[in-house]
């Protein structure tokens, strides 16, 4: 069992431990259930005892939240879909079942943590240290952040301590020895040299016949395999930026206008080339300032007396800067000082500055030769903008008055009308696969059709209105439609067994020639190891056929897509497995065994339990 899961290693961090998960998450949200809150209502009943709708509701908040900075700008997308509000409720509820099955359980077990256990966790744990030693204030501060007690902390620690003990007592309980666990290894890390003999079908599958009688029989059997799901197609107009462009023109006369009421846009900004000394307090910015009026050299001042050392270095030069890189009072103060000269000491914040201004330069405006390109891409945004708005408002008003069709309202801005194959929810064209389009096609006043939607926003200039040509809802295939599809499958099926039949008849009679009839060849000699897993079926086959003395190995097998193939094991290489490899091997099985371990738990758990959920609240919450 573990071989088939090693083979996507990468996703056992997701599952290293349920328990751990749940453990953590009493932090946040699990503290109510498990401090005998007293609820009115129940969001579920866990053999007898509820877990509160408050409880429930606060981790799909805090579950919500989580996925939202996880995903950032994407999760607009997927928020208000049926499908994700659906999941999102069923998760909760259920980590919900399975944290109060595993505090029953561990009731049931009597396991205990003892006060003095407590106290050495809460003083071993690092946000409750300053420079490595325990601080109780920093141990109060965060309890406080958390909305919690001492007492609350408390209890919290020690139901997931308990959990703690129950996990490493599963992981205890099973182990590989260590001649089991090396050669699992070297079979994971093995190449095996193989080649393929693929036996045509279509032959055997001209020969086969099905009955009527056949045909029902496996309809009658398998008729969840013919569910339809709800299907709509739809007429849309695409609304976009580049049908408001055809109606945009920019004329001489707009470039000029825009220009002459946004001359402030294009032109450079006043700088002053300034320096500054900072001193600490009013009596030495005086006496500065004195020494200044004395003769003194303003650099040299600079130099000794400011408490700013970086700009001191410079002579208290700050280089060019523009209006509005400096605060207020500097700035009024540059604007009364005359070129070369030195302002009387201004205080900003807790310190005093001298400001010299060194050169000037006023704005300028741009001339529209310069910066007509500018001028004629925002000339053209704004253009843009108001006509999108225009087109999209007429679009709206003739979509309402005219329900006929989408006609009127895609002719009066000169838009296509599209139309759609019929799909069903989960399988959209991508130009309409936005949440809002999909709720107003299966769920709103347009999904039963003959109405005309309005227009909806989906991006940024870019709006999408649609009729739903026809709806069907969700069905089953009558017998007489699903025919053809069943005895396509049933004349496969006897095909690739009697093509089954027949490599497993070539394969005893085959030798070191390798002598196969004349329409069936060896291909080419190919490398495969067992993490890549090229085709799972096949790769399952391969690895479990045993080589003896040197010998090449024989074996008929199927593929994942049910091809009929006889298999030759040339050659078997074991890996020289790395010692750092090898740590991480073991480690990811014993992971791998401690999950299998949780997850049997918690089905044999929820197997024996009474679980009521309380239907009514959960209706609630998807309305």
């Amino acid at each position: 069992m573990f071989m088939e899961k090693m083979h996507n290693a990468s996703n056992s961090g997701v599952a290293k431990a349920i328990l751990a998960v749940i453990a953590i998450s009493f932090v946040i949200t699990g503290m109510y259930g498990y401090l005998g809150a007293s609820v009115d209502t129940s969001a579920v009943k866990v053999n007898g005892e509820e877990v509160s709708q408050h409880q429930f509701q606060q981790q799909y908040n805090d579950e919500y939240q989580r996925i939202s900075n996880q995903l950032g700008a994407e999760f607009a997308a997927v928020a208000d879909t049926p499908e994700f509000s659906q999941g999102l409720r069923s998760t909760v509820l259920n980590r919900l079942i399975d944290q109060q099955l595993l505090t029953q359980y561990v009731n049931d077990l009597n396991l205990t943590v003892s006060d003095e256990r407590i106290k050495q966790e809460i003083v071993r744990t690092p946000m409750f240290q300053i420079d490595g030693k325990f601080s109780q204030d920093a141990y109060q501060q965060v309890l406080r952040n958390n909305g919690m007690n001492a007492d609350m902390y408390a209890q919290y620690l020690r139901e997931a301590l308990r959990l703690e003990q129950l996990q490493s007592g599963l992981i205890e309980t099973e182990f590989l020895m260590p001649k089991t666990q090396n050669e699992f290894a070297q079979l994971f890390f093995q190449q095996r040299q193989v080649r393929l003999a693929r036996l045509p079908l279509a032959d055997e599958l001209d020969k086969q016949a099905v009955t009527e009688q056949e045909i029902a029989d496996h309809y009658n059997a398998n008729k969840s395999a013919f569910i339809v799901p709800e299907l709509v197609k739809v007429q849309y107009i695409d609304l976009t930026k580049a049908v408001a462009e055809k109606n945009v023109t920019v004329t001489d006369t707009a470039i000029q206008q825009y220009y002459q009421d946004n001359k402030d846009q294009f032109s450079t900004k006043a700088q002053h080339h300034l320096a500054y000394i900072q001193l600490p307090n009013e009596k030495e910015a005086l006496d500065v300032y004195e020494a200044l009026r004395n003769g003194a050299d303003f650099a040299e001042l600079a130099k000794t007396k400011s408490s700013d050392k970086l700009s001191a270095e410079k002579g208290g030069d700050l280089g060019w800067l523009n209006n509005g890189d400096l605060p207020k009072d500097f700035e009024d103060a540059a604007t009364l000082v005359e070129v070369g000269q030195y302002s009387t000491p201004i205080k900003v914040d807790d310190n005093y500055y001298i400001v010299k201004v060194n050169d000037r330069k006023e704005a300028v405006v741009l001339p529209l030769e310069q910066v007509k390109d500018k001028v004629i891409a925002q000339v053209r945004q704004e253009l843009l903008n108001t006509q999108f708005y225009t087109m999209e408002k007429k679009v709206a008003e003739k979509a309402f008055e005219d329900q006929t069709s989408l006609a009127s309202a895609a002719a009066v801005v000169g838009a296509e009308i599209k139309e759609t194959d019929y799909f069903p929810r989960n399988a959209l064209p991508k130009e309409l696969n936005f949440p809002s389009v999909v709720n107003a096609i299966f769920d709103g006043d347009v999904s039963q059709g003959n109405v005309n939607s309005e227009p909806m926003n989906v991006g940024e200039q870019h709006s999408i209105v649609v009729r739903v040509l026809d709806h069907k809802a969700q069905g089953t295939k009558s017998l007489d439609e699903a025919k053809a599809e069943i005895t396509t499958f049933l004349k496969r099926q006897k095909a690739e067994k009697a093509v089954f039949a027949q490599a497993e008849s070539l394969v005893k009679g085959l030798s070191e020639t390798d002598t196969l009839p004349d329409n069936v060849k060896f291909g080419t000699e190919q490398t495969w190891l067992y993490a890549e897993n090229k085709d799972p079926a096949l790769n399952d086959v391969i690895f479990a056929m045993k080589a003896e003395d040197g010998k090449k190995a024989y074996q008929a097998a199927k593929t994942n897509s049910g091809d009929v193939v006889i298999v030759v094991l040339d050659k078997i290489e074991n890996a020289n497995i790395e010692e750092a490899v090898r740590h991480q091997f073991d480690l990811q099985v014993e992971h791998n065994k401690a999950t299998d371990l949780q997850v049997n738990l918690l089905k044999s758990l929820r197997a024996k339990a009474k679980i009521e959920i309380n239907e009514d609240f959960m209706k609630q919450q998807s309305e």
